[in-house]
């Protein structure tokens, strides 16, 4: 019996495999008057001005049989493109047959490998194969054998036998195979492979985005929210718009091998804040250093991009964050502590912030890796009293009017 489960799930991913080949089959197009159709006639069913391309599918994530004159995925694929012929013009359409699996060895179906070769021999075997199971199952139907044999075929083998001489042949003529094809896992690669116009690092993400864009337009085609054939360049278009937010949303680092000029001065509580817990002068010219970075880099931000300022305040709100967890630790920890002991451990918390923080916290956008911008980004906010390293910071260095 048929695990349910492992029903639905295979349902499931041949399903969604129709969408990623579709997908796929129109990144690879060569020419945007294409338009593409997913559960149309088919389960790919591609336009190009007259001509119609029928594709069917059959998807595994297993190791499946081989294909053979006696497959019951070959005789039900010729069945549902025997009962979309009076929809079509035969003779403007071709028609895919998609597999993961192998052609059997040596099999007369080799001949389906390319277009235009000889099927003469093809056809006089899916003939001689579609009459044996309709006389096998003649046969024993007049013995009284229950239940009856090729329950699963005989249809398609007596539609196949019940058409004319010129169209069974035509229709042969115009077939392709494609056996060992990718499973779904790999067909999302080869999406992200089609992507050539960009570079490889942003190859993932545009297609993820891709894909999903594309799976909302094949669900509002079935819910007839929308045509239900997807223009090839209607896909392209979508593709430019996900690299151009993808590289809006792209953050480069511009500073980190810039240095600040000789007679930078930052505002004097950087020093003072790095003074309380007895800090080097190394210390200090790091935080000098990253600070001017970070400070030049926020400023570069905001001015070219208006949602700059926003998303800059939230991830200070992450650094300060971070920094308050360690901090209200060290605090507990200082309560029985000699004034030198509170220094240590507040010069402690300022090396995280230079060495352990940029990678702890997690970066302002995906892929920056650029540690000064964390590093800086403390120091800048140590400046305005948001963070500090000695644990009584505040009352230290509080100014009275």
């Amino acid at each position: 019996m048929t695990n349910p489960s492992h029903s639905a799930e295979d349902a499931a991913l041949g399903f969604y495999f129709q969408t990623t080949y579709a997908l796929l089959a129109a990144l690879r197009m060569e020419t945007d008057d294409a338009v593409i159709c997913v559960e149309g006639l088919d389960d790919v069913h591609v336009k190009l001005g007259a001509e119609d391309l029928l594709t069917q599918l059959k998807h595994s994530m297993g190791a499946p049989a081989p294909i053979t004159i006696a497959s019951v995925p070959l005789w039900r694929t010729l069945k549902v493109w025997i009962d979309v012929l009076p929809k079509i013009s035969l003779s403007e359409t071709h028609f895919r047959l998609v597999a993961v699996a192998p052609l059997g060895a040596q099999s007369p179906l080799e001949c389906l490998l390319e277009d235009g070769s000889s099927r003469d021999e093809l056809l006089d075997v899916l003939i001689e194969e579609a009459q044996r199971v309709v006389d096998e199952r003649a046969e024993a139907n007049s013995k009284g054998i229950k239940p009856l044999p090729h329950q699963q075929r005989i249809s398609a083998c007596e539609t196949f036998l019940g058409l004319n001489a010129g169209t069974r042949a035509l229709l042969i003529q115009r077939i392709r195979i494609e056996p060992n094809t990718s499973n779904i896992v790999a067909v999302q690669a080869a999406i992200r492979d089609e992507l050539t116009l960009f570079p490889a690092s942003q190859r993932t993400p545009i297609s993820e985005r891709l894909q999903g864009w594309w799976d909302v337009q094949i669900v509002s085609s079935l819910c007839k929210k929308r045509d239900p054939f997807i223009a090839v360049s209607e896909l392209k278009q979508s593709i430019t718009e996900i690299a151009s937010e993808l590289q809006k949303n792209t953050l480069v680092p511009e500073f980190e091998t810039l240095t600040a000029p000789q007679d930078y001065q930052p505002d004097g509580l950087l020093a003072k804040q790095i003074k309380l817990v007895e800090g080097t002068d190394h210390d200090l010219r790091l935080a000098i250093r990253e600070e001017w970075r970070a400070r030049q880099q926020r400023s570069k931000w905001t001015n070219e991009r208006l949602d700059m300022a926003t998303k800059i305040a939230l991830y200070d709100t992450v650094l300060t964050e971070a920094w308050a967890d360690k901090h209200g630790h060290m605090v507990n920890e200082c309560a029985s502590l000699t004034l030198k002991e509170m220094c240590v451990k507040g010069l402690d918390l300022l090396r995280w912030s230079h060495e352990r923080a940029p990678l702890e916290v997690s970066p302002i956008a995906p892929g920056w890796n650029a540690h000064y911008y964390v590093r800086g980004s403390y120091q800048i906010l140590a400046i305005g009293m948001e963070v500090g390293w000695h644990p009584n910071f505040k009352t230290l260095l509080t100014v009275t009017p």
